[in-house]
């Protein structure tokens, strides 16, 4: 196909990515979009990956999120990595894989809705993340992931991790021991969004943050993390409603 600058597929023209002959190709943008089951079926039969090339920024929706599971990206470094999911359905076939795929080296991902839960399905232990962005805004986009029971890693360091509504309750599930995290961004507006992670009994670990942005109910997350031994740069709290500190508040036992 030459060198292409952008390219876009949608449905069933979603499969022909896999016979273009793309290895030395540097693609700005590549965009697949595939909103039913059988537009991706002949690429997630394959067994052998296929190559895209260098890719700078690449968006996934729907269905085609499974595409990237069938790209040999080991020796990619990928600027901005976009998964868009709107139904369960669309990730089941991911979700179901119990080995974990490789994404290459991402320098920004952005995950929404129902695509959180693959973060759970990523090789990314070696990985140096910039800017690291869950948002689900429903219960159920988070479900696979809270149900896991075994922590996934999110890399070696990542620079500026924001969670948005239920993805709050998502960092309990995060390996982040040996993490280096530069900024930590928690909005939640909903008391619904951080259910999950004040219910906890046992503190969790945030690994070595150095500047923490909490909003609205996420501050109550703060009094479930396990801070002894941190050296935190910057903390700020911010609040619009007294209801967004109100379990903190009736708490009698400080929290360190």
């Amino acid at each position: 196909v030459g060198r292409v600058k952008n390219m876009d597929l949608e449905d069933y023209a979603v499969g022909v990515i896999t016979k273009m002959s793309l290895k030395d190709c540097g693609i700005e943008w590549l965009c697949l979009t595939a909103p039913r089951k059988e537009h991706v079926a002949e690429v997630l039969k394959q067994e052998n990956p296929f190559c895209v090339g260098r890719v700078k920024n690449m968006v996934l929706r729907e269905y085609a999120v499974g595409v990237l599971t069938k790209m040999s990206l080991k020796d990619c470094e990928i600027e901005w990595l976009c998964l868009t999911v709107s139904e369960e359905a669309h990730v089941a076939e991911v979700l179901k894989q119990e080995k974990p795929f490789c994404v290459g080296r991402v320098k920004n991902m952005d995950l929404e809705d129902y695509a959180v839960g693959v973060i759970t399905k990523m090789s990314l232990k070696d990985c140096e993340i910039e800017e690291f962005y869950l948002s689900a805004f429903r219960r159920g986009h988070v479900a696979a992931v809270l149900a896991q029971e075994k922590p996934f890693c999110v890399g070696r360091r990542v620079g500026n991790m924001r969670l948005g509504g239920y993805a709050v309750d998502v960092i309990t599930k995060m390996s982040l021991k040996e993490c280096e995290i530069e900024r930590l961004s928690l909005t939640a507006f909903r008391k619904e969004h951080v259910a999950a992670v004040l219910a906890q009994e046992k503190p969790f670990c945030v690994g070595r943050v150095k500047k923490m942005w909490f909003w609205d109910y996420a501050v109550g997350v703060i009094t479930k993390m396990s801070l002894k031994d941190c050296e935190i740069e910057y903390l700020e709290l911010i609040t619009s409603e007294e209801a967004h500190v109100a379990g903190i508040l009736k708490q009698e036992k400080p929290f360190c």
